[in-house]
């Protein structure tokens, strides 16, 4: 017989949570090439709390580090060294937990570490653990302790290794018969998505050591025709598998088969120390064989279907560039609801467990999505406005020369807290060329969103969206107009990559493919490009055109049978034959008369067709007359936040959008200064003036802080350029909680209602009066 203290697992051997890392080197590794995350030091999550049976000492591995001093993204250091128990828990106190009555999504990115010594690659462990929990205190279970101190306990103690830190303790090995059922000692009322990175193979008793050294070991099933055991399930290595902690167990002779409910199977080994019990786990929905030990941060996704209570993990769908990548490593598990007992209350814990044994890892997670936070997704899809067609579809080819527009579809399904501040960052094949973008929202399809030409540089677009998304404002189409450049051969294009994040949501997604085409007639024209012209008393009555037209093949055409199409700012002219004879090109003239001309930017489209139905891509030229400085998109009802009470100089901030733009389209250094008043506010009573004035004045405060009354006009902003360019200028994207329009309370004895007054916009054309 064993001495007990050899056979029970004794805890004290679990480390210090301020340990020196087992490997530092691969520690350092992890972080500096850690993917952007979410900040996880506000108490969205909770660090567990559990310590040793009468100890108050919290023995939890598990540490929060930041990336660097600007990156926000906080790194769960779950476990660093040896014999070590690490958790966190969504706070749902803080509206962090998965909402079973809705479709939930989350995200992260997961890091197993190496083997310390690479000759040894079996030498490293054990793994994590994802989690949804609802344990309970319960003073008179053999685990006791739910919330964020839930977590593996044998004889009270926190039990590491094979565990994971959500597994039953294998620790009661010292008969043949159990005195605790296992999983009594697992987290209650919990389902785990397990990433075992250490087989526990040992069967024999002199192995048993009260450690827990047997869940990986095979699962036996009857016998073959020659009476040798049959097994229905050898771990061959590191895996992933999912299943209830706290679920039964049975005799391994009484097991009908891989889909029964038993999570633990019993077994038993023999040895010159006679014989010992011990747990075989039946792995669910396995993915064996895996490679998680590598030094690389691994990606998952994990879906909630509230309409089936379904569970649904995607392993390695990301790289760590954020390219989409199509993986195999995915499982779905219908859930018991009944088992986590939540009543009436639809808020499931969640969070991540893990642990090391007498091998070591870093375990580290960086969260990129919250699901009851923000519950969004995107879309992309290309659309050839050219020929009508939309890609992925039935036409997945576009022509040279077409106009190709990128649409990202952003849509928030539901949350707690808002979208916002999305940086979106969308990579361009170096095949077309970027004209402009634009962004609508759905609750406000006046607003238009502008993203000018330099906001792409080095073949990505990346812009701030303005507004943020809600459940009041739960759609963004983001587009991005583009033209495809000649090419000499027909050529295929991949995906390109887009990513949208926030410091609480991130997502990537990719455009699709599509292939670019040449098509069987050309058209160039000269001039080509971008036609300037100062002003439009400098523009001339008439800009001529010369144009070409070929067959790609170099086989000759008759002009009598081509008939050439154009259109000047969307707007269809009579198309007109051509003439000449039999030749290898085919010539035109074309005048655009000043009368279709506006100033500002005006683009003309030219394209041909044959009568056999042959058709150019269109050839675009811009004609761009200078002179125009005006406002552009100008909020007309705008309101500042409520009073209520106030004080004599008290300055009330602004309430909603506001939005100022200012157009100018004039060529070359030109500059313009914006004026403003205000009117007095008075008092509305069913929409009608009452004749009481408000004791107060709008005015504005200038990057000094100086406060500048509006009675008349008053320069408050100046803007100069030295290009070509058209440039469109929101004035009010500059404004913060410092600088811009505020209300100013004069005096506290204001009686409650409504005010209405009235500001006056003024554009200078020059720098003139500013007081900015």
């Amino acid at each position: 017989m064993l001495n007990t203290n050899e056979v029970y697992a004794d805890v004290e051997y679990v480390s210090k949570v301020d340990e020196e890392a087992a490997d530092p080197e691969d520690l350092k590794n992890a972080i500096n090439s850690a993917p952007r995350g979410l900040d996880i030091s506000d108490p969205t999550f909770l660090r567990g709390d559990f310590s040793n049976e009468g100890s108050s000492e919290n023995m939890n591995s598990s540490k929060v580090i930041r990336k660097g001093t600007t990156d926000k993204t906080g790194i769960l250091r779950v476990t660093h060294g040896f014999n070590q128990l690490g958790s966190i828990w969504s706070n749902i106190d803080k509206s962090n937990f998965l909402d079973i009555s809705q479709d939930q999504s989350m995200s992260m990115w997961l890091y197993f570490g190496r083997p310390i010594d690479q000759s040894k690659p079996l030498e490293v462990g054990d793994g994590m653990a994802f989690v949804l929990q609802n344990a309970q205190d319960n003073p008179l279970a053999m685990n006791k302790w739910g919330g964020i101190k839930a977590i593996s306990r044998f004889h009270g103690n926190p039990a590491p290794g094979e565990t994971l830190g959500v597994w039953g303790a294998d620790f009661d090995n010292a008969n043949s018969i159990f005195n605790i059922p296992i999983s009594q000692t697992a987290i209650p009322n919990s389902f785990a998505i397990e990433f075992d990175t250490f087989l526990n193979r040992l069967t024999l008793a002199n192995d048993i050591n009260g450690k827990g050294v047997s869940f990986d070991a095979d699962l036996a099933f009857g016998r073959n025709d020659d009476g040798s055991m049959k097994y229905i399930q050898q771990i061959k290595g590191q895996h992933i598998s999912m299943d209830y902690p706290d679920g039964p167990s049975y005799d391994d002779f009484d097991f009908d088969g891989p889909n029964d409910d038993a999570t633990y199977v019993l077994g038993t080994g023999s040895g010159n120390i006679g014989t010992r019990a011990f747990f075989k786990m039946n792995h669910k929905n396995l993915e064996d064989n895996l490679n998680l030990t590598n030094s690389k941060w691994h990606h998952m996704t994990v879906k909630f279907d509230h309409s089936t209570s379904s569970l649904t993990y995607i392993f390695d769908d990301k790289d760590i560039n954020g390219n989409m990548l199509n993986s195999n490593t995915t499982k779905t598990q219908k859930l018991k609801m009944s088992h986590f007992k939540l009543g009436d209350s639809n808020k499931l814990r969640w969070g991540f467990t893990g642990s090391t044994g007498r091998f070591s890892e870093n375990n580290l997670i960086v969260f990129e999505s919250i699901p009851s936070f923000v519950n969004a997704d995107s879309s992309v899809s290309l659309k050839d406005t050219t020929k009508g067609n939309t890609i992925p579809g039935n036409d997945n080819k576009v022509n040279v020369g077409d106009e190709l527009d990128f649409i990202y579809d952003l849509n928030y399904k539901n949350g707690s807290k808002e979208w916002s501040e999305i940086l979106a960052s969308m990579n361009l094949p170096k095949e077309v060329t970027f004209v402009n973008g634009t962004i609508t929202y759905d609750n406000n399809p006046d607003y238009r969103e502008n993203i000018s030409s330099n906001e792409f540089k080095n073949g990505k677009v990346e812009h701030l969206l303005q507004k943020s998304l809600s459940n009041e404002n739960n759609h963004a189409k983001i587009e991005l107009h583009t033209t495809v450049n000649n090419q000499s051969e027909q050529i295929d294009i991949g995906k390109q990559h887009a990513h949208f994040a926030s410091d609480n949501f991130i997502v990537d997604d990719d455009t699709p493919p599509f292939t670019i085409t040449i098509p069987e007639m050309s058209l160039t024209t000269d001039p080509s490009g971008t036609i300037n012209y100062k002003s439009m008393d400098l523009t001339p009555e008439k800009t001529p055109i010369k144009g070409t037209v070929r067959y790609s093949s170099g086989k000759n055409i008759s002009p009598s049978n081509v008939t050439v199409h154009y259109s000047v700012n969307n707007k269809d002219y009579e198309g007109f034959k051509l003439s000449g004879s039999l030749s290898d090109k085919a010539l035109f003239d074309l005048d655009i008369l000043k009368t279709q001309l506006i100033l500002g930017n005006n683009t003309v489209k030219i394209y041909a067709e044959d009568s056999f139905g042959k058709r150019t891509s269109p050839s675009l030229i811009n004609i761009f007359i200078g002179g125009g400085l005006e406002f552009g998109t100008v909020s007309k009802d705008v309101a500042f936040d409520t009073v209520k009470g106030g004080y004599a100089g008290q300055l009330v901030p602004r309430k909603g959008e506001w939005q100022l733009e200012v157009v100018d389209g004039r060529i070359g250094k030109n500059s313009w200064t914006l004026q403003a008043s205000a009117s007095p506010l008075e008092k509305e009573v069913s929409g009608k003036p009452t004749g009481e004035v408000f004791k107060g004045e709008i005015v504005y405060k200038n990057i000094m802080g100086k406060i500048l009354p509006l009675k008349n006009l008053t320069g408050i902003y100046t803007n100069s350029k030295d290009s070509d360019s058209k440039q469109t200028i929101n004035v009010t994207n500059e404004w913060n909680s410092k600088l811009g329009m505020f209300l100013k309370v004069n005096d506290n004895n204001n009686t409650s209602g409504t005010y209405t007054g009235k500001i006056t916009w003024s554009l200078i054309d020059g720098i003139g009066s500013n007081n900015t």
